[in-house]
């Protein structure tokens, strides 16, 4: 299916073999049980729908090497781990040059972990709270979406963000709230929020035409903290893709694996 999920931040595996990251700046928390969700994804969908999205997940703790962060940062200049994370992005180009082959777009998701207070999936469309709590101020050309925008012509970015079938819509609909969606259009400017990074604004670009995407920063209680609420959460995940993918875009799930 046209569909890539990229955990970068979920690994555990601590090799002595490689030195920790110690630049200045750096972020080092493990998005516990990430890689867990994006497996229970990939099962469910092989399961319930007979197909499988492609993952790219990263097994090193995020001490020695972070892969939503630019090379200098991600290996801390550290050139002996330079190759793992070429791979990791390598592995990200090779999928979308996949299903660019057989399909007009692919849909790249950065799979994250957050622990703010609010329970609700934060998505990172690349834009700020505030421009989020301004939409008739949004600049469509900054948002990770805009690829789909410009391939169909009838949407608006707002209908993306916060519309009756954007994708944190349809998440809230099936009890995940999220923000931005049409139930939570904005976080309070007192409010936490990741809008998305490296990876997001890399494979959203306009270097890559027929890539759109978001990155989904995920509460712990009740999404990642047991296998139930994995679970739920997977179902929930490939029936709001699906529903987004039939109303937003020109593509088919009942086609996808054939």
């Amino acid at each position: 299916m046209p569909l890539i999920i990229s955990v970068p931040h979920g690994g555990n595996d601590d090799p002595a073999s490689i030195p920790d990251r110690t630049c200045p700046g750096i972020t080092s928390a493990i998005d516990i049980r990430t890689i867990e969700m994006a497996n229970g994804i990939d099962s469910i969908c092989k399961v319930d729908y007979g197909f499988q999205p492609y993952l790219v997940i990263s097994y090193l703790k995020r001490t020695k090497l972070d892969q939503n962060r630019d090379l200098p940062e991600a290996t801390c200049s550290n050139s002996t781990i330079a190759g793992i994370w070429n791979n990791y992005h390598l592995s990200i180009d090779t999928f979308i040059t996949k299903i660019n082959a057989k399909y007009p777009l692919a849909l790249f998701i950065d799979l994250h972990g957050h622990g703010h207070t609010k329970e609700r999936l934060e998505l990172g469309y690349l834009l700020t709270g505030n421009e989020l709590r301004n939409p008739a101020n949004i600049n469509p050309v900054s948002a990770s979406v805009f690829n789909l925008l410009q391939l169909n012509p009838l949407l608006q970015v707002n209908q993306l963000l916060t519309g009756a079938h954007a994708f944190g819509t349809l998440m809230a609909n099936n009890n995940f709230p999220a923000v931005p969606s049409q139930q939570d259009v904005a976080p309070l400017v007192t409010d936490l929020y990741f809008d998305g990074g490296y990876n997001t604004q890399r494979y959203c670009a306009a270097a890559y035409p027929k890539v759109f995407g978001w990155q989904i920063e995920s509460n712990y209680t009740g999404v990642r903290n047991n296998q139930a609420n994995r679970v739920n959460f997977a179902k929930a995940f490939l029936q709001s893709i699906m529903q987004f993918y039939t109303t937003n875009t020109s593509m088919d799930p009942a086609t996808f694996g054939r």
